[in-house]
C-alpha cells in the first residue's frame, strides 16, 4: 500500500472516530440536517475525502445495508437480532444510524468538499466531491426512494426541514453531478491548482476516477430500464468500456486497525449471521468454484446454508471474501460493468455481444474473488454460451453471483424479478420488502415532509 493511501487511512480514522463519538447513541444527533459548512470548512479536502470513502465503504456497502439486503436475497440468514431484516422486520428506528451517517457524514461532507475544490479551481476535486454525492445519492435512492437532497444541505440557514425530490428528481441530479464530473476530470492538469490526496480508492488518479463516473453511470442508466426501456439499454452500453479490468474496480480498503465491517460484525456478535441455503443451492449446482471463498467450513466440517428463516446456526459463516479482517468493499466493479453490457445488448438485440460480455463478467469474478482463471470450470460451465443460448436469467444469476455482498443484486431482483425468490416462513409482510422504511428521527423531525408509503412492499419509482 502506498504512503499516500496509508497516510489517507490514518487521517480518516481519526476523522471518523470524532463521527462514532458524535453519533454513537442510537438517536441521531442532529435529526434536521443542521449542519453548519462554517464549522468544517477548515477541514482540508485531503482529510474529507477520505473520511467520506471510509463512511461509504463502511455504511453503504459494507455494514446494515449489505446485510439486511443480503438476507431478504437469501445470501445470508439471520439467526438472532431478527429486529434488523430477519422475517422482514426493519422498523424506522433501525435505519436512525444510516441516515444520519448518509446525511451528516457523507453528503454534507462532499457538498463542503466540491465548494472548496471549486474555491481553490481544482476541478479534479471537486469531480471527486461529484461522484461521491452521485454514488451516495443513487444507494440512498435505491433504498428509500424520495429522498432529501435539492434542500437538505444547507447547513444552519433556511430549510430546518427539507422537502423531498422525488426519485426521477435524484436520478436527474445523479446523471447531472457524473456529467460534470466527467467535464471536470477531462480538462488539462495545467488547469487543475490542487492534485487530489487522501484518496484512498484510486491513490488520487484523475483518469481512473474518470472511468469510475463513467461506470456508475452506466449502472444508473440501466437500472432505469423499466422506465426508459430501449433507450435506457443503448445509452448504457456506450458507457460499459469505462472498466477494462479488475484492476479499475472501484473498492474501500481495510487493514488490520480498521477493519472490514462484516469482519468486526462477526467477530462481536458471533453466531447472528450465516450463510443461507438459497444461494449455497443455487451455486451448488454448478459446483462453482467461488463457494469456498463466500463460505465458512460449518461446525460439521463441510460447507452448509440456513434455509430462509429457519435460524441454523450450525450453518456456514460469511468467507473470508466477504469477511476477513482486511477484505474491502467495492463500490463499482468490472464483474458488474460486463453484466451491465451483457444484459443491454441482449435486450437491444445484439446476443453475440451479450454472450461475449457475459463470458468475461464471469470469468473477471471467479478470478477476483478466487485469485484463479479457474480456466476448466469456465470452459465447462460458461464458455458454452453464445448467441443462440444466452438468457437474460443467465445473465441475472451470474450478475448475483459475482456481486454476492453487494447492494446490486437487490435492485437487480428488484428491477428484473429474477431470481424468483420464496417469501420467509414466519414472514411478518405478504411480500419480500422493496424498499427501507423512513428514518424515526425523520418522523419526528420532519414530519411533514416525509412521504407517506403504507409498507416497506410498496415498489420504487423506477421498479414499478
Amino acid at each position: 500500500k502506498s504512503n499516500l493511501q496509508t497516510i489517507g487511512i490514518v487521517k480518516a480514522g481519526l476523522i471518523l472516530v470524532m463521527i462514532a463519538f458524535a453519533s454513537s447513541c442510537e438517536k441521531w444527533i442532529d435529526p434536521e440536517y443542521n449542519v453548519d459548512p462554517a464549522t468544517a470548512s477548515h477541514v482540508p479536502m485531503s482529510h474529507l475525502i477520505p473520511a467520506i470513502q471510509l463512511d461509504m465503504g463502511y455504511n453503504l456497502m459494507g455494514n446494515d445495508v449489505v446485510r439486511t439486503t443480503g438476507i431478504w436475497m437469501q445470501f445470508f440468514d439471520i439467526v438472532a437480532r431478527s429486529s434488523w431484516g430477519g422475517r422482514y422486520r426493519l422498523s424506522p428506528y433501525d435505519v436512525n444510524r444510516l441516515w444520519g451517517s448518509i446525511y451528516t457524514t457523507q453528503l454534507m461532507n462532499a457538498k463542503i468538499l466540491i465548494k472548496q475544490a471549486e474555491e481553490g479551481q481544482s476541478p479534479y476535486n471537486a469531480a471527486v466531491g461529484q461522484i461521491l454525492t452521485a454514488y451516495t445519492l443513487g444507494i440512498t435512492t435505491d433504498l428509500w426512494g424520495d429522498i432529501p437532497y435539492s434542500d437538505a444541505l444547507e447547513g444552519g440557514g433556511s430549510p430546518r426541514k427539507p422537502t423531498y425530490d422525488t426519485q426521477e428528481q435524484i436520478y436527474t441530479s445523479i446523471h447531472s453531478l457524473l456529467d460534470k464530473a466527467i467535464l471536470n476530470l477531462s480538462v488539462d492538469p495545467s488547469d487543475n491548482l490542487i492534485d487530489i490526496e487522501g484518496d484512498v480508492y484510486y491513490n488520487g488518479n484523475p483518469d481512473a476516477w474518470l472511468n469510475a463516473a463513467r461506470a456508475i453511470k452506466a449502472r444508473h442508466t440501466l437500472q432505469l430500464s423499466k422506465r426508459n426501456g430501449y433507450d435506457a439499454f443503448t445509452a448504457a452500453l456506450v458507457l460499459t468500456d469505462a472498466f477494462s479490468s479488475n484492476a479499475d474496480n472501484m473498492k474501500c480498503p481495510f487493514t488490520d486497525g480498521n477493519m472490514n465491517p462484516l469482519y468486526q460484525f462477526m467477530e462481536q456478535r458471533a453466531g447472528d449471521l450465516v450463510m443461507c441455503s438459497t444461494l449455497l443451492d443455487e451455486m451448488e449446482a454448478n459446483s462453482d468454484p467461488r463457494i469456498p471463498f463466500y463460505f465458512t467450513v460449518d461446525s460439521e466440517g463441510g460447507i452448509s446454508g440456513s434455509d430462509p428463516g429457519s435460524e441454523n446456526d450450525r450453518a456456514s459463516l460469511p468467507g473470508k471474501y466477504l469477511a476477513a479482517q482486511t477484505a474491502p468493499t467495492y463500490l463499482m466493479t468490472y464483474p458488474e460493468l460486463k453484466f451491465i453490457e451483457a444484459e443491454a445488448a441482449f435486450e437491444t438485440g445484439n446476443a453475440d455481444r451479450a454472450a461475449s460480455a457475459y463470458k468475461a463478467g464471469a470469468a473477471a469474478s471467479l478470478h477476483l474473488v478466487t485469485g484463479d482463471a479457474n480456466t476448466a470450470w469456465l470452459e465447462t460451465h460458461i464458455n458454452t454460451e453464445d448467441a443462440g443460448s444466452i438468457t437474460l436469467e443467465k445473465i441475472i444469476m451470474q450478475k448475483r453471483h459475482a456481486l454476492v455482498g453487494q447492494l446490486q443484486p437487490y435492485s437487480d431482483w428488484r428491477r428484473t424479478g429474477i431470481p424468483g425468490l420464496t417469501l420467509v416462513p414466519g414472514a411478518i409482510l405478504p411480500a419480500i420488502p422493496q424498499r427501507y422504511p423512513y428514518s424515526q428521527n425523520e418522523r419526528v423531525y420532519n414530519p411533514d415532509n416525509v412521504p407517506d408509503i403504507p409498507d416497506i412492499t410498496q415498489p420504487l419509482w423506477w421498479a414499478e
